[in-house]
């Protein structure tokens, strides 16, 4: 191997600043789009866009990202531009077909995920994301062969079974559902989503007691989670645990949901607080 001319040898630590500099800005952003703060994380992928050279894989996540924030437009602007620089990368169309999903435009989202699914046999996500717009759609079993699909090419996960044991409930095959629930609390690595639901499929069964066990597990995982102090709070409302369910909720009101006011509304009342029942029957008008 020739020795670097004097020249390209001084440069060398200026190169490699440059590249650790790079590399540590993307970093920042994949770390903040993973920690669900997408502002943030549109902020440094357009300013790495802005300083490096263009890669389809960062428009990805930038895209991403922008759907997170519900940016649905410039989520697909982003899409077509990953598509454009590879037209080969799977990523980009199964975001593509995620944009569409948002816009309940099914056929096209799964036309999308179909293109991923050709380009790369082998990316899990493409099953996963076809999956989750059948069942947004309401078309369960296809989205439990998809669930099931996304299983064989990406190993057992947790959001694959909690997904499939979602489907299973649609189609009221609840031994299944239970079945898949149960593994993906088993296989979650500590997150709170299949805690979740497999805690509201229980209360659904009407499996209070279990499904309030489960359900406290969960928000000891995420106690700032809306979805999880709503529905640990409607659990606690059932078995009369008024005065825990409303601490609960209280902090959500500022979010001005029917669902929050409704309950906060029953659980008040049951406890005779007229009062603040009323206070939320009112708060019923404009809310969303």
């Amino acid at each position: 191997m020739r020795p670097l001319a004097w020249g390209a040898l001084f440069a060398l630590p200026w190169i490699l600043a440059a590249q650790d500099q790079r590399e540590e800005l993307l970093a920042k952003a994949n770390a903040a789009y993973r920690t669900l703060h997408p502002s943030e994380a549109v902020t440094l992928y357009r300013r790495y866009l802005a300083q490096y050279s263009d890669r389809a894989d960062v428009r990805v996540f930038l895209g991403g990202a922008l759907l997170n924030l519900v940016e649905l437009d410039s989520a697909m602007e982003e899409a077509k531009r990953a598509i454009a620089l590879d037209s080969n990368y799977a990523k980009a169309y199964i975001l593509a077909g995620r944009v569409c999903a948002a816009r309940e435009q099914w056929d096209r989202a799964q036309s999308f995920f179909e293109e991923a699914e050709q380009r790369d046999k082998r990316d899990a996500e493409a099953w996963y994301f076809s999956g989750r717009a059948y069942y947004d759609a309401n078309r369960f079993e296809p989205a439990i062969a998809a669930f099931q699909q996304s299983l064989r090419v990406g190993g057992e996960q947790s959001r694959f079974y909690e997904n499939l044991g979602l489907a299973y409930d649609g189609l009221a095959q609840f031994e299944q559902a239970e079945k898949s629930l149960r593994k993906a609390v088993e296989l979650d690595g500590g997150t709170w989503r299949p805690y979740l639901a497999y805690g509201a499929f229980l209360f659904r069964q009407g499996r209070a007691a279990e499904s309030l066990r489960v359900l406290r597990k969960a928000f000891d995982l995420a106690p700032n989670a809306e979805d999880v102090r709503f529905e640990l709070a409607r659990v606690l409302y059932h078995e009369s645990k008024l005065e825990e369910a409303s601490r609960l909720l209280e902090p959500l009101r500022p979010g001005n949901e029917c669902r929050v006011h409704n309950l906060l509304a029953r659980i008040y009342s049951a406890d005779g607080q007229d009062k603040l029942a009323r206070r939320e029957v009112r708060a019923n008008t404009g809310c969303r």
